[in-house]
């Protein structure tokens, strides 16, 4: 049986063994809950979701509160935005209620006519119970309110206790949290690291440590009046600190999600990693046989967020206030710990951190309670405004610090040639460009 690296989560925050019940639960292509006597009249809500969704529980919590209709779950395999986007511009056979990814939310955002505006139905009252940032991220400049948040992806830094422990580092994890609150701190810990362990290294490549410095400044790469605003301090400075850590020798220079990376992962030799909440279960599928010697703890600086997805209503949908209703009850607090159970979702509801179920000992992380320092990131995110193009003027920068980093090309060089082919994609895609 193929297991996926979010279904593994489901055993290891629960505190089980990886090949607990629930992590070889399928994955069906649908679930329609029963409510009891009655349930076959009641009206069936139809969500798109991609695979994995929500647990069977979870859709009939919302027949238990309003017996009158259940939620039909239809799994959408492939590209969901296409899927979605596609069946919008039809202007037939669209849900009752749809997910929408986290990296999609913008480009949504661009086309809010396709959704309604949850505002009308009362979202304002529900947004207390939510991080305000990640609500915030499915809000348009004018008021409207496209989706409610699922799940958050929090990052803090993943390590390897006994490796630290030979290097004589600090390897428990408020001690190294404390000696790490500055990039330099950590610039200075890896060179440590390599004097003592050599060929270890404290970062994975130059664009990983990039992409997790600039969000920390709560600016990007265009801002709310579509200006280019990559050559600006805050992503200089992203830059520098990314290079300064390449001449300290700290960065490994391997790709993501390739052999090599797993191999250095499973040999020690990248005993280090920043992550979202979800990045567990790669360590689960990658290095297996490190089962309990990873700890978790806050890196430099003020966490980001990598993933999380909304709730939608599709404009059109035959009965918004009934969607409504049963996205609050697929979402609320009780929900969200059970997701966070069933498939690792991290919750985006404060109010279920102290949940023993969220925040009991995780055993792949040596039983360490990982909630805690994932609930603390949560509240530490600073809010930024996510463009849909924002990843194409972003590209030349990782792009040309891939060329510092494989063929030492000259970092001012590299900068400038970054920031022009930036503003050229710029102009192509009609951004104010200063």
């Amino acid at each position: 049986m193929n297991l996926s690296r979010r279904r593994l989560l489901t055993g290891s925050f629960a505190g089980l063994s990886m090949l607990g019940m629930s992590a070889l639960t399928g994955c069906s292509t649908s679930a329609d809950p029963t409510s009891g006597k009655g349930a076959g009249d009641a009206k069936k809500l139809v969500l798109w979701i991609w695979p994995e969704g929500f647990d069977k529980q979870t859709l009939a919590a919302v027949s238990k509160a309003h017996s009158s209709y259940s939620v039909r779950q239809d799994i959408i395999g492939g590209d969901f935005k296409q899927k979605l986007t596609t069946t919008f511009t039809a202007g037939s056979g669209l849900p009752d209620i749809t997910g929408v990814k986290g990296e999609d939310i913008a480009f949504f955002r661009d086309h809010a006519k396709y959704f309604v505006d949850l505002n009308t139905l009362g979202a304002k009252d529900l947004k207390p119970t939510f991080l305000d940032w990640k609500w915030d991220q499915a809000s348009t400049t004018d008021g409207k309110q496209l989706g409610i948040p699922s799940d958050i992806g929090p990052t803090a830094l993943f390590y390897r206790a006994d490796i630290f422990e030979q290097a004589k580092l600090p390897a428990d994890p408020d001690k190294l949290a404390a000696q790490i609150t500055s990039w330099d701190a950590y610039i200075e810990l890896g060179t440590k690291l390599r004097a003592a362990k050599d060929k270890t290294y404290l970062v994975r490549n130059s664009a990983g440590l990039f992409d997790t410095i600039w969000p920390q400044s709560g600016k990007g790469f265009i801002d709310e009046k579509k200006t280019f605003i990559g050559d600006q301090d805050h992503v200089r400075k992203a830059w520098d600190t990314t290079v300064k850590a390449f001449k300290a020798g700290i960065i490994a220079g391997i790709q993501s999600d390739t052999s090599d990376s797993t191999a250095a992962v499973n040999e020690g030799r990248l005993p280090a990693d920043f992550g979202a909440s979800w990045h567990l279960a790669d360590l689960m599928v990658d290095a297996p046989e490190t089962k309990g010697k990873w700890r978790v703890c806050a890196h430099p600086g003020p966490a980001i967020n990598q993933g999380g997805s909304f709730l939608s209503i599709p404009a059109g949908a035959s009965d918004p206030k009934a969607s409504f209703e049963a996205i609050r009850e697929l979402l609320s607090v009780e929900s969200q710990v059970r997701e966070y159970v069933h498939n690792g979702n991290f919750p985006v509801s404060p109010k279920a951190y102290d949940d023993p179920k969220v925040s009991g000992p995780v055993e792949f992380l040596g039983g360490q309670h990982a909630a805690k320092v994932f609930g603390k990131a949560a509240e530490s995110v600073r809010p930024i405004y996510e463009d849909s193009h924002s990843d194409a003027v972003s590209a030349p920068f990782r792009a040309q610090l891939e060329q510092v980093e494989s063929s030492h090309k000259n970092p001012e060089t590299a900068w400038n040639d970054a920031v022009s082919e930036a503003k050229r994609i710029a102009k192509q895609l009609h951004l104010t460009v200063k």
